[in-house]
């Protein structure tokens, strides 16, 4: 009784939405009564009814009445519903059905293997693919298959999906005129007769169909056919289609399934790639596949992810073919991301704020995921401008405040190693843009990662800080607490941490202001001693949260291991950046960082959970070793890392770090990653 009671309940507080209105009904937001030709809302109101768009919509909402993927929009008109009724009843009459398709049915049998067969009986036919003209869009051939490390997991490339999953059928010529006939003929052109079709069949009532392009030229205009009226993208939407790629389906699971594990080493579904990235890259999968127009900015956000995936999917299966991909992905989504820039602060605007900051972030992710933060300091700077000068003023939904945290996490990773990108033009230009523009007032941190004027940092950090300072202070500047702050839900993090991290960095730009040529405007050496010690006593007093009971065993295990290695990562950081001490004196924090990223991957073989958050720590610890033992088993777990992700970042990393400890071994002196990171660039195109 109580579950039926509940039940009810949930009916009643459940919100259906209908996404079946005219399109003068959506825009006002009113309920639409969906009447032919016009509805009863735009006759009342004296406004001309747009009619209803054919388009498909993917229901993601969870409800007990909601078993997957709906489609909650019409795919026909009435007149094409019309259209195609009328023509089904006169190519084939009710009476000779049952004989067509049994006619159909002894041909194919009576085919050999070996045959190319089409056959074509009225409405109804069959024809045999050919399988060379989709090798390519099946994926990587069989001998890249065969090279897939043993080791990998299961559900990183499920051996079985590699053939389950597997693009759509192409349709046949005919069958692609067919539906240019059904869907885009002009409202003056006639139906084709009935009698055409009866006349022309045989005694036995079977007609050879010929092509509708036959029937075509007697139908409609001449110029129907010119480009400006037949768009190119329609024979790609319906059959073999040159806009829709072939393996999106497979990569975007992949994606789904795998990539988004290395982001967060939380297994739940309301990460913001659950929530935002993959709904959004479906629905722009969908709305390609119905030939409809898209905006850059979905596009960029579209072939960003597919190349993600494409980069994992081809380290991991050691597949040129997949690599190759990857890069003509990048290629477009690169392209779509000049095209998007070109207009993102337009008014009226051309994409809605969300789709541009996802196609920024998620550009972000490939330049990092495929190893050039040259590319990433590009992305991140574009991001950073575009949500000053439309976020920070604007009110904020949760799904907004989810892609801005996770901006803000992968800046400061990024701006803790980018050390010379500091004085760079591009930065200097995305300054000078928000404070010419008016809108500099919202940012209430400042433009170049300096420190506020916080004195007793443990008194500032019990401060409650309000909606608007914990939205707008973006790369936080400001110490004190915010209950709002979504670090923990997403990364596993506690936003004082990643505060910590800030701060740091803003107190080595002061040590770098000092030592340079102009010292005019940094703090005197008394003050910058005294935040130094108050900083260095609040990292090794850090306290790790409590984990909520909803986490899993396993996810505890793993955030506990990633907090205990971001913490001695975070003093190691310290120590090297504002002290520079000898790197002896870090080796106890090294190997504690090593025993971490151990035990996180003894207790989870199958891919690198959170790596966002771990390739950091490791990075910075990796980089101190001294130990040839130590830094072997760092070595070790960069490859592993590497082959269970896919990822070249990894590779890429210890490549830099092999580097530093040849240098190290060299220069006979304490060489460190900061000088290295000072004197060449090359260094930091890959971390």
């Amino acid at each position: 009784m109580a579950t039926s009671i509940e039940e009810s309940i949930h009916e009643i507080s459940t919100h259906t939405r209908s996404f079946t209105g005219c399109a003068t009904c959506r825009s006002r937001h009113v309920k639409c009564d969906e009447g032919q030709p016009e509805c009863s809302m735009c006759q009342y109101f004296g406004l001309p009814c747009s009619g209803y768009k054919k388009d498909i919509f993917f229901d993601f909402e969870t409800s007990p009445g909601n078993h997957g993927v709906r489609f909650r929009r019409p795919l026909l008109s009435v007149k094409e519903r019309e259209r195609m009724s009328k023509w089904l009843v006169s190519s084939a009459p009710p009476k000779t059905t049952l004989r067509i398709l049994s006619r159909i049915d002894d041909e194919c049998e009576r085919a050999t293997s070996s045959d190319d067969i089409e056959i074509r009986r009225g409405p109804f036919g069959a024809f045999k693919l050919n399988q060379v003209q989709n090798d390519l869009s099946r994926g990587p051939p069989m001998s890249d298959l065969q090279n897939i490390d043993s080791s990998s997991p299961e559900h990183v490339i499920p051996t079985n999906d590699l053939y389950a999953i597997q693009p759509e059928v192409p349709l046949s010529p005919w069958s692609q005129g067919l539906m240019q006939l059904m869907f885009d003929q002009p409202e003056d052109v006639p139906v084709p007769p009935s009698t055409g079709f009866l006349d022309a069949m045989n005694s036995n009532g079977i007609r050879n169909e010929p092509s509708p392009q036959e029937y075509l030229p007697t139908l409609m205009p001449e110029n129907y056919y010119n480009h400006s009226v037949f768009p190119t993208s329609l024979a790609s939407s319906m059959g073999t289609a040159k806009s829709v790629p072939q393996d999106a389906v497979f990569l975007l699971k992949h994606y789904a399934s795998a990539v988004i594990s290395l982001m967060t080493p939380l297994r739940h579904s309301k990460t913001p790639w659950h929530v935002l990235f993959i709904p959004h890259t479906k629905t722009c999968l969908a709305t390609m596949a119905l030939g409809d127009d898209m905006s850059d900015a979905s596009l960029c956000a579209f072939y960003g992810t597919l190349a993600i995936s494409a980069f994992s999917l081809g380290g991991v299966s050691r597949s040129q073919t997949w690599n190759e991909k990857a890069i003509i992905y990048n290629q477009q989504a690169q392209q779509h991301a000049r095209l998007m820039l070109m207009t993102a602060y337009d008014v009226p605007k051309v994409a809605k704020y969300k789709s541009i900051l996802m196609a920024l972030l998620t550009m972000v992710q490939v330049t990092i995921f495929s190893g050039n933060r040259i590319q990433s300091e590009y992305y991140f700077l574009e991001a950073e401008k575009f949500i000053r000068l439309r976020g920070l003023k604007r009110k904020k939904s949760r799904k907004v405040r989810l892609l801005h945290h996770c901006y803000v996490f992968e800046r400061i990773i990024h701006e803790s190693v980018f050390i010379c990108g500091a004085n760079s033009g591009q930065r200097h230009r995305v300054r000078t843009a928000v404070e010419s523009s008016g809108l500099g007032m919202y940012s209430l941190d400042s433009l170049s990662f300096r420190l506020s004027g916080w004195k007793n940092l443990h008194q500032e950090m019990m401060r409650v800080r309000g909606q608007e300072e914990g939205e707008n202070d973006l790369h936080l500047e400001r110490p004190g607490f915010w209950s709002n702050t979504l670090y923990p839900e997403i990364f596993g993090i506690p936003e004082s941490w990643v505060f910590l991290l800030s701060q740091v960095i803003r107190l080595g730009k002061e040590k770098d202001v000092a030592e340079g040529e102009d010292a005019t405007n940094c703090l005197n050496l008394k003050d910058f001693l005294r935040r130094a010690k108050t900083l260095e006593e609040y990292i090794n007093n850090l306290q790790r949260p409590s984990l909520e009971l909803t986490h899993s065993q396993l996810d505890q295990e793993i955030i506990r291991n990633m907090l205990d290695a971001m913490q001695n990562a975070l003093a190691i950081y310290f120590y090297r950046r504002i002290h520079d001490v000898d790197a002896s004196m870090l080796q106890q924090k090294v190997v504690a960082v090593l025993e971490c990223l151990l035990r996180c991957q003894h207790a989870d073989s199958t891919v690198v959970h959170g790596s966002a958050g771990f390739i950091w720590p490791a990075f910075i610890a990796a980089c101190e070793a001294e130990t040839p033992s130590v830094q072997s088993s760092f070595a070790d777990w960069f490859e592993n890392s590497a082959c269970r992700s896919g990822l070249s970042c990894f590779t890429q990393t210890l490549a830099d770090i092999q580097k530093i400890w040849q240098e190290k071994c060299c220069a006979g002196k304490s060489v460190t990653w900061l000088d290295l990171m000072k004197s060449t660039m090359p260094l930091q195109q890959h971390f």
